[in-house]
């Protein structure tokens, strides 16, 4: 398989980057683009990498932040695309103390209106080899525990939205997050359950580890116990625990413009 960084925290000449995430991921003669990022700049960068999404026919959003949908709003109409998202993406979202919205730049109805919308709590193959993982459990006593987010009527939102992608490969499970909030380890441990496979070839994506503390060490440990080969942390995953990872795993940083095989 192969992923394309069409958009992360990090650029690599001659790319922009800008805080937030988009990948296309190709597995088996199929194409998901994996978030939209922030604004335009997927496209951007795409055209730069000689990709063209014209023949990319789904969307699959890993939870619903700006900064991995709003590039929702310069896609094109045609082809029409599936996006496949958890109902509850399009809720009211805020950071804790501040009324500045940090949802989705769509409306559930103009969503609707402008591609194939797929809704789900659960699962959902997406292709033969990709799965989205629909909402995760929240199983371990160490991940998800405390958020910065609310929503409109001030309840604590701990994202029940956030989930990720599972990708079957001969050399094993890749399991691509966006950002992590409900768990790296409880994302991994779902995608484990729903295939029916152990063997995890790499873990990617935002973790949303933001230090090298508790929290960011026993996810390394749990990782290392279920057996992850790779673990590539990238967007919301700050350098205090990127170096934590690198300790154990050696893993490079994720730049947009990179081309990933795994």
């Amino acid at each position: 398989m192969k992923i394309y960084i069409l958009n992360d925290n990090r650029p690599k000449t001659p790319y922009g980057s800008e805080h937030g995430l988009s990948w296309l991921v190709e597995a088996g003669g199929g194409k998901v683009l994996f978030d939209t990022g922030p604004s335009d700049i997927f496209l951007h960068n795409a055209e730069k990498m000689d990709l063209s999404l014209d023949d990319v026919d789904t969307v699959v959003l890993s939870h619903g932040h700006y900064d991995h949908g709003n590039g929702l709003m310069y896609l094109d109409r045609t082809p029409p695309r599936r996006l496949i998202c958890h109902p509850e993406a399009f809720a009211g979202k805020y950071h804790r103390g501040s009324t500045a919205w940090i949802g989705l730049p769509l409306t559930h109805e103009e969503a609707a209106a402008r591609f194939d919308l797929v809704e789900t709590r659960e699962p959902y193959r997406v292709t033969d080899e990709i799965i989205f993982l629909g909402e995760i459990p929240r199983n371990n006593d160490f991940e998800s525990k405390r958020t910065a987010f609310v929503r409109e009527d001030g309840r604590e939102d701990f994202m029940p939205d956030d989930s990720g992608l599972a990708v079957i490969t001969p050399r094993g499970l890749v399991i691509i997050s966006g950002c992590g909030h409900a768990g790296i380890c409880n994302i991994t441990a779902h995608a484990v359950q729903v295939t029916g496979i152990r063997k995890i070839r790499a873990v990617m994506g935002g973790f949303h580890l933001k230090y090298d503390d508790e929290v960011t060490r026993r996810t390394v440990a749990c990782l290392n116990k279920m057996g992850v080969e790779t673990a590539r942390p990238s967007h919301c995953t700050e350098l205090p625990a990127l170096a934590r990872f690198y300790e154990h795993f050696g893993n490079e940083f994720v730049r947009s413009g990179d081309v990933l095989e795994i």
